[in-house]
């Protein structure tokens, strides 16, 4: 008996693992064998009585004849339904699963072709739907990484997450980014430069209930969940955190509408699914990114005065050059250098001659625009680039900043210390067609206001240069 079911037991398993076309063949069969053993039982039952009764032939015959045509039906319907099953099941099965095995184990070889388009509406033609969604989904990100990938820039990324926020209809939102180091978050895209923020939380990052939980918050599911929302009672939001490695990087806050049809779509929290995968997919790019700019930064910055260094200059004085020929305006060149500044050194020691540094170049600075570049050039000389200014205004500017720092004094442990600085000015391309020999004529000038007693502004003149060529 055991042997029995171990028996039955091993050919259930065997059914069971066969394919879907096997085994729905085996049931069909297996109901069109029962039927035929009723139909033969039927006749064989029929003929014995009628052959014992006298009246065999005409009933006889007549049931033989219904026998061999329900024998011939079945049998053509048998062929007919394998044929439909194979094409319209078992096939798009097997191309589904052949789809999804190449989605997982294979990612990189998914091609832009779709499933064969299935025409009925059933569930096969459902998952036939579905699948092609993923399919179609999946090569989007993947295209989508691989672009963020070789974007130059943070921002470019941010760019990219707006686009794909757009493309799925989502008109009004907000990405912030976030400085962990300082607990800070500021907004890098706005879909409405209109839209509000509140301020609170760009200066105290852990105020906002995602950054600080890094976990989804939406008031979809629990309505004011976040005080700090800006339109609380007008529009819905969904917040999703940009996280990489513990560490939230930025948020996505989305804006809805306040209807019970938005709780209740569907598609809507399909949207939002996908919007979290894609930045699952941001994520990781976004934070190498902005830690290949900290090194960069701190590659290209002096770290006593957080000013740019000579390093940076060399990278991008071409292409500014080039800009400033291209407009047709003047580049103003100031060569600064801080008057008996080894004194400093020598007399308070080197820590007050760090203070006096750092405050000297916050000061040269802060009284230029933003878009002049202020560098450290070496030791106690600096080097201020004037952008798109008058021919002679560098000059100006230069005497101002003279005046700013003779009359500064630098508050130290040691006391207070006073300092003048000596500048010498050129311009470019009025006094040199290449850059470099123009900032050498505003070293030269610099000299020649170190010769004349310091604490001067010296603008360079042609006699200064008697050497043919830089």
């Amino acid at each position: 008996m055991r042997k029995i079911q171990e028996s039955l037991g091993k050919l259930i398993e065997l059914i069971l693992n066969r394919s879907l076309f096997w085994k729905v063949g085996f049931i069909i069969g297996l109901c069109i064998s029962v039927n035929l053993a009723s139909v033969i039982y039927l006749y064989y039952f029929i003929s014995k009585k009628a052959t014992s009764l006298g009246f065999f032939s005409e009933i006889v015959i007549y049931f033989e004849n219904i026998f061999y045509l329900i024998l011939i039906i079945s049998s053509v319907f048998l062929i007919i339904g394998a044929i439909a099953f194979w094409f319209l099941v078992k096939k798009p099965l097997t191309n589904i699963v052949n789809a999804l095995n190449t989605l997982i184990y294979s990612p990189e070889s998914v091609s832009m072709e779709t499933l064969k388009e299935y025409r009925a509406r059933d569930e096969i033609g459902q998952l036939v739907q579905t699948v092609n969604q993923l399919l179609a989904n999946f090569r989007e990100i993947n295209v989508y990484r691989h672009i963020i990938e070789n974007d130059e820039s943070v921002e470019e990324v941010y760019e990219r997450v707006a686009h794909i926020l757009r493309k799925l209809s989502f008109s009004s939102f907000v990405i912030y980014e976030v400085s962990n180091s300082q607990n800070t978050m500021k907004v890098v895209c706005k879909s409405d430069e209109d839209l509000e923020v509140n301020v609170e939380k760009l200066f105290n990052a852990d105020k906002c209930r995602a950054k600080r939980t890094g976990k989804i918050v939406s008031s979809l599911e629990a309505p004011n969940i976040c005080r700090l929302y800006e339109y609380n009672g007008i529009t819905n939001h969904y917040c999703i955190p940009i996280v990489s490695g513990n560490r939230v990087s930025g948020i996505v806050e989305i804006h809805l509408p306040m209807t019970d049809l938005t709780i209740r779509d569907k598609k809507l929290k399909e949207k939002l699914n996908l919007i979290k995968t894609y930045l699952d997919e941001t994520a990781p790019v976004i934070e190498s990114k902005r830690y290949a700019e900290a090194l960069k930064e701190q590659t290209f910055k002096d770290p006593l005065t957080n000013l740019y260094n000579r390093r940076f200059l060399e990278s991008i004085i071409e292409n500014l050059t080039a800009q400033i020929i291209r407009r047709g305006t003047v580049l103003g060149i100031l060569m600064c250098d801080l008057d008996y500044f080894k004194s400093i050194n020598d007399k308070y020691g080197h820590e007050v001659g760090d203070l006096v540094l750092k405050e000297t170049a916050q000061l040269l600075a802060d009284n230029v625009r933003k878009s002049d570049l202020v560098v450290r050039f070496g030791g106690e000389e600096f080097l201020i680039l004037l952008l798109d200014i008058k021919e002679g205004e560098g000059e100006k500017i230069a005497e101002k900043l003279r005046k700013l720092i003779e009359l500064f004094e630098f508050k130290t442990p040691k006391g207070i210390v006073r300092r003048t600085i000596s500048i010498g000015v050129s311009e470019f391309p009025l006094d040199s067609s290449a850059i470099w020999e123009a900032i050498k004529f505003a070293d030269i000038a610099l000299y020649k206001a170190k010769e004349a007693g310091r604490n001067r502004v010296v603008r360079f003149k042609r006699e200064f240069w008697t050497h043919e060529e830089y």
